[in-house]
């Protein structure tokens, strides 16, 4: 893809991926940094989409590193949520390399939505699973985990989100195992989809090294800063993300 870019452009790249990696390792939509960034910087929307997605997965594979301690005691149900995520990103991958470009253009600002008000509802959500008497199992971590892998390679923006409600609902109450087990499914899925975007769809490999570069550096970062944090703090955190959310719909969609 030929790009007039100077180094300002990359570094800005650098440093859209230092903020998603960051964001990434604590809750998710680290996409909502580095795809309207790529987007001011030329690319189109579909290119933007899979450069994104090609330069963000090393951070989370970076966040979950830090928490490796964390996920000791949690292996089955990582690697049970990592399979359903790296299936369903397939899924993801499919939908978005067949339909028309112009149709992911149009769903973008309604996906960002949907994330902001699933990270809004999160609370609520957990609330009323605990309250039923036979409340989700594993099996509906799996499915989740399994719908948040083909939204993770279709658009990706809060994926992190979809991923902690439904380990949240169905796999463990501890929002730090959660998020533990989040990065490394989501770095996982994440890259499964890289590699088939870099065969099959328009990446451009200098934006993707340069946001890969930060993403690592904030993804460990992140992921070290994210393990002090309370869990009522990291709600106020979720919440903070729906906000910022609703106003990147907000724009994109005008």
């Amino acid at each position: 893809m030929p790009l007039d870019v100077g180094v300002s452009g990359y570094l800005v790249a650098l440093l859209a991926g230092a903020g998603a990696g960051g964001l990434n390792a604590v809750v998710g939509a680290g996409t909502l940094i580095t795809y309207p960034v790529l987007v001011a910087l030329g690319l189109p929307p579909l290119a933007a989409n899979v450069t994104s997605a090609v330069g963000v997965f090393p951070g989370s594979l970076a966040g979950a590193y830090t928490y490796r301690a964390r996920l000791r005691g949690q292996v089955r149900l990582a690697v049970t949520a990592t399979a359903a995520m790296c299936v369903g990103a397939v899924g993801g991958v499919l939908l978005l390399l067949l339909l028309p470009p112009g149709s992911f253009a149009r769903a973008v600002p309604w996906l960002i939505v949907m994330a902001g008000a699933l990270v809004l509802l999160q609370p609520l959500i957990n609330k009323a699973a605990r309250s039923r008497r036979r409340p989700p199992g594993p099996r509906a971590a799996a499915i989740g985990c399994g719908a948040a892998g083909v939204y993770l390679s279709y658009f990706g923006a809060a994926t992190g989100v979809i991923t902690l409600t439904s380990l949240l609902l169905g796999g463990t109450e501890d929002l730090q195992e959660a998020n533990a087990i989040k990065n490394v499914a989501t770095g996982m899925g994440n890259g499964l989809a890289a590699v088939i975007f870099m065969v099959f769809a328009d990446v451009h490999v200098g934006f993707a090294l340069a946001v890969a570069a930060g993403a690592v550096l904030g993804g460990s970062i992140g992921g070290r800063f994210a393990q002090r944090l309370s869990q009522r703090v990291m709600r106020v955190v979720i919440f903070l993300v729906a906000l910022i959310a609703a106003v990147a719909a907000s724009r994109l969609g005008s």
